[in-house]
């Protein structure tokens, strides 16, 4: 290689590094957004982690705290705290709700009502609502049982068998019936469901209607 082409070489390498070194002092501070971004972002997710793990252990230490409790009233109350200052919290509420029928009508309305928890939640609330004692009135319990006793409905089994239980109360046998022998036919009834409420519709001087 001549000296000229070794001229020319080195002096394209310098013009690159000082292209270069240019292009990192006019746009260096972006990568540094960047880069502060990513560890920002991380640490950031990790504190976030961090905080909310330790708030639900706090929750439940205060629940555990409150169940351990030897008096009852003292207990109801500790619970009806934390499901007030905890901005609903459902775990307290439904322990409240079920240690004190009083306030049952308004812990669970509220879970049911709140459209932020998954629907799983909401029914699960609407039927202890349905099967507390004065929660609610035993016209607005059927309802709420007849419209989670739906084909589909996760609580269907466990909400036909507390209609049944209400219209055998009315003294509603043939409804009674009804509700058994279409629900032992019903896919979604389990063996041990079918077996028993099989046995009920005998009780009641009828003969099961199996599915084929």
């Amino acid at each position: 290689m001549s000296d000229t082409d070794s001229f020319i070489d080195e002096v394209t390498e310098e013009v690159r590094r000082d292209r270069l070194f240019g292009y990192f002092r006019r746009y260096g501070w972006i990568a540094a957004v960047v880069i502060l971004g990513l560890v920002g972002g991380t640490a950031y997710n990790e504190w976030s982690k961090s905080t909310a793990a330790q708030v639900a252990q706090a929750r439940g230490d205060a629940l555990l705290d409150a169940l351990d409790m030897d008096d009852d009233t003292a207990s109801i109350a500790a619970l009806s705290e934390i499901a007030t200052n905890e901005g609903g919290d459902v775990v307290a509420s439904f322990l409240a709700a079920g240690a004190d029928q009083s306030q049952a009508a308004n812990l669970l309305g509220a879970i049911s009502a709140n459209t932020d928890h998954p629907e799983y939640i909401r029914d699960l609330a609407r039927l202890k609502l349905a099967t507390t004692p004065d929660a609610v009135s035993q016209d607005a319990a059927v309802l709420i049982l007849t419209d989670l006793s739906a084909a589909g409905g996760l609580y269907r089994n466990a909400a036909t068998e507390m209609l049944v239980a209400i219209e055998l109360e009315r003294g509603n046998v043939d409804a009674a019936v009804t509700l058994l022998q279409a629900h032992i036919q019903d896919a979604q009834a389990t063996q041990e469901q079918i077996q028993r409420m099989g046995e009920l519709i005998v009780a009641l001087g009828a003969s099961p209607e199996l599915a084929n």
